[in-house]
């Protein structure tokens, strides 16, 4: 996983020291080995990027030590990285000023220098405070939110019908000492009381053996019609090297053993009818089907299969938000949609993640016509066992027959 972001690293690394040693460093004394002393924290964070590389860095009892390091490399790195960029568009236009100022006789163009080169340095600030506060606070600031849905095929013995979602847990993040974390989620989502339990895919990060240890929270997970759960892309354990694909298939076949021993309903391009009185609801799930390099092993006619997709209510897991937009709106009449996938970035801030940049559908609810997705933040992390903005959250959602208005 490193290796795919090996560049991004080497740029954060060597770009920001190169740029303040060559305008700072060595202005501030002619000591070598003071200028030197400056790549210190850069060469070290690069050797151990080569040590984290060179072992097999996405083992369950690894993962904790790669998380730490991403996010010291980021505390150190990105207060540089900003103060770089800042500052050198402060230079840069600096100089054209300082061409055309000499030829008018304006002398002005320092102030704007120095006032770029206080952004760079608050910019700077502000990111190791949000870096900080994400890891050691706003990973663990666990929120609820509440949202209510309107349709007008809703049958009216669902009426109210109130369901938990929650996505993305990613437990092997959780191995660095919060492991405790996994019961607060769980307890979180009982004290909600909802009818039904809804889980959108990715409980793993990379491997089914992270799971241990974690059996008796997730067993607790109770409603009344039950516990529903599909698979995210880091569930088919496609970020690992297996030497065959029999070891691959086999860690996959452990991770759905391990969920349905939780009690859970383990939906694969599957079905369940819930019924009350004359009135049906259906639950459904697809696996995985998300853009490349992610795995698409969704078939909708076979999760459909038996249904009469024009007249029944259906509710689908499936853990990629861009399925619904490639497949469920175009060739489905599937009223509500439930997705995670994208964390909302692990970042958002006054509604806006870089993530938007990259997925049209990235965080809460979307309407098309008649047909609804909802798109958790997630509860967990990847890499960066960071959040800020983007809250680990528990969706609650209340059906509501009628249009809303």
């Amino acid at each position: 996983m490193l290796l795919r972001i090996a560049v991004l690293i080497i740029i954060l690394l060597v770009l920001p020291d190169t740029y303040i040693y060559n305008m700072y460093v060595k202005r501030w004394t002619e000591k070598l080995w003071i200028r030197l002393s400056w790549f210190v924290p850069s060469a070290a964070l690069a050797l151990a990027a080569v040590v984290i590389m060179a072992s097999n860095d996405m083992k369950p009892e690894h993962q904790a030590s790669v998380g730490v390091y991403m996010i010291v490399m980021l505390c150190i790195c990105a207060p540089k990285m900003l103060f770089t960029f800042f500052d050198g568009i402060g230079h840069a236009i600096g100089r054209a000023l300082k061409r055309d100022g000499d030829k008018a006789g304006n002398g002005d163009t320092p102030l704007f220098v120095r006032i770029m080169r206080i952004v760079g340095m608050s910019f700077g600030i502000f990111s190791f405070f949000v870096l900080c506060y994400g890891y050691f606070v706003g990973r663990h600031q666990y929120v609820v939110h509440h949202q209510t849905f309107y349709f007008s095929d809703l049958p009216k013995e669902f009426d109210g019908y109130r369901i938990a979602q929650f996505s993305d847990m990613h437990v092997g993040t959780l191995h660095d000492g919060n492991e405790g974390d996994a019961a607060k989620v769980v307890t979180l989502i009982n004290e909600q009381h909802c009818d039904a339990i809804l889980f959108t895919g990715d409980i793993v990060n990379h491997q089914s053996a992270e799971l241990e240890g974690f059996k008796d929270d997730f067993c607790r997970l109770s409603a009344k019609d039950g516990v529903y759960a599909v698979m995210g892309n880091h569930d088919y354990s496609m970020y690992i090297h297996y030497p065959d694909e029999k070891e691959h298939q086999d860690d996959i076949a452990k991770l759905q053993s391990a969920l349905r021993s939780y009690g859970w309903h383990l939906l694969l391009n599957d079905h369940k009818v819930l019924r009350r009185g004359k009135d049906s609801l259906v639950i459904a799930g697809v696996e995985n089907d998300g853009r490349p390099p992610f795995p698409a092993y969704g078939d909708l006619k076979k999760t459909m299969k038996g249904l009469d997709s024009k007249t029944c209510f259906t509710i689908l897991l499936s853990h990629d938000p861009t399925h619904w937009r490639r497949a469920i709106i175009p060739d489905t009449n599937i009223q509500l949609t439930l997705s995670g996938h994208t964390h909302a970035g692990q970042f958002k801030i006054f509604g806006w993640s870089p993530v938007a940049y990259v997925y049209d559908e990235w965080s809460g609810a979307y309407s098309e016509g008649g047909q609804i997705l909802n798109v958790s933040d997630g509860i967990g992390e990847v890499m960066f066992p960071f959040r800020f903005g983007a809250w680990p959250e528990v969706n609650v959602i209340t059906l509501r027959r009628g249009t809303g208005k």
